[in-house]
This record gives C-alpha cells, structure tokens and sequence, in this order.
C-alpha cells in the first residue's frame, strides 16, 4: 500500500544554450526521463507507473535560456538533498545541468503558488542611442498600453509597464537587466519591454532568465 512519499527534493536546473528551443512540454519530458534513469525511488505520477511524479515551476519562454528551471520530485524514500543530486548530476548533459538539490517538506506550497517575479538578462542590438536614460523613462511611466496577440487571433491590452518591478541598462555591455512580476493573465515577456524602452525592434542575441523571486512579508523580493 503506497502511502505517500516520504521525501520531497526541489531540484534546480540550467536550461543550457542546446535547450533554448524546446517548448515546456518537451522540457518536461527530458527531466522526467532524467529523473526515472538516476536510480532514485520515485513516487509515480497518477496512473503512470513508470513516471516519477514532478511539479513543475513557470514555463520559460522557447528561445530563451534559464538558470533557475526549478522541478519538485516526490520519492518513496527518505533521501537528503545533496545524495539524491549526486545521482541526478551524472545525467548533466548539453541540454540540461543540475544546479542544485535541496530537500524540503512534503506538503510545502506549489512552486507555480510562491513564485512571484522573474528576472532576466537580455543581449541584443540595442539602437546606439538607447542608455540608462531611456530606462529611466520608462520606469517613470504611470503605464504603458501594449496590445498582446495569441496565436489564435484573440487580442488583449495589457499595461507593460505595471510589471516592470526593476530595469538597468549596461551601455558597454549592451546587457538589459529586467525583473517581472509574474501574475496569470498579466505577465509581459522581457523582450516585449526591452522593445517598448528602446522604442523599437532590437535584434536580440541572448535572453536568460537568471533567477525566480518571492515576496516576503514586508514586500521585498527574495531568491526563489
């Protein structure tokens, strides 16, 4: 009789340059199977016996790249963290590696229920008058009206500026550092706010998504 898992370790991946184009689903499938082929005592997903059961953080955008894929992995065993990401490190390939392992309580919050903001670095071709300044601008901006288009047709006005929580600009680097609230039917991809404070198209090289935030009790952000 399958009483529970015993052990609950978050796991915390890089998704790698290689990975950059796979969709959430795709990338979902890999780590489970990264996960049934390490050794450990999984707890099966509902109806599927060979699945280990996961709960899965938000989904990164295809095209970009993460430092904080973040995975939660119920086992049938008591495991520490540390051993149970010794035997997931050995699967570290050019997609995906393990950042780290940590174990937590079983019955803590979903991390798609804590996860409150994201930040991201983006490398691109940034118009060569575009500075801090123009940062500045935008963050000093009420809102910011930006008509978002599903794949389906269905338009929706959003307000780009409303999630904006934090933004710098690396002339030198041409490096944009953005962090987004992230709110169902609210969130806005970083590139779509680089856009609207450059004033235009950039030719973007290079977006990773660097960490994940939380809100503590007094409203400040803290690492995920």
């Amino acid at each position: 009789m399958n009483e529970g898992p015993k052990s609950r370790i978050r796991l915390k991946f890089a998704r790698l340059e290689a990975a950059k184009d796979l969709s959430h689903l795709e990338q979902i499938k890999i780590l489970r199977g990264r996960v049934a082929a390490c050794g450990l005592k999984f707890c099966p997903a509902a109806g599927r016996r060979l699945m280990p059961r996961m709960a899965f953080g938000p989904a990164v955008s295809v095209g970009h790249e993460s430092n904080c894929e973040y995975a939660d992995l119920y086992l049938e065993e008591f495991a520490r963290g540390d051993a149970a990401g010794e035997k997931l490190q050995l699967l570290d390939d050019r997609l995906f590696r393990l950042v780290s392992a940590r174990r937590i309580p079983v019955f803590f919050p979903s991390i798609e229920a804590t996860v409150n903001a994201a930040e991201y670095f983006i490398e691109a071709e940034f118009p060569v008058d575009f500075s801090q300044a123009a940062v500045d601008a935008f963050m000093g901006l009420k809102n910011m009206a930006y008509e978002k288009v599903k794949p389906s047709g269905e338009r929706k006005l959003l307000d780009a500026r409303m999630p904006v929580l934090t933004a710098s600009f690396d002339k030198e680097c041409a490096l944009l550092k953005v962090t987004l609230k992230l709110e169902p039917g609210k969130s806005v991809k970083p590139e779509i706010v680089a856009e609207l404070m450059c004033g235009g198209k950039s030719g973007f090289k290079r977006i990773v998504r660097k960490e994940l935030y939380w809100f503590n009790s007094g409203g400040k952000l803290e690492v995920f």
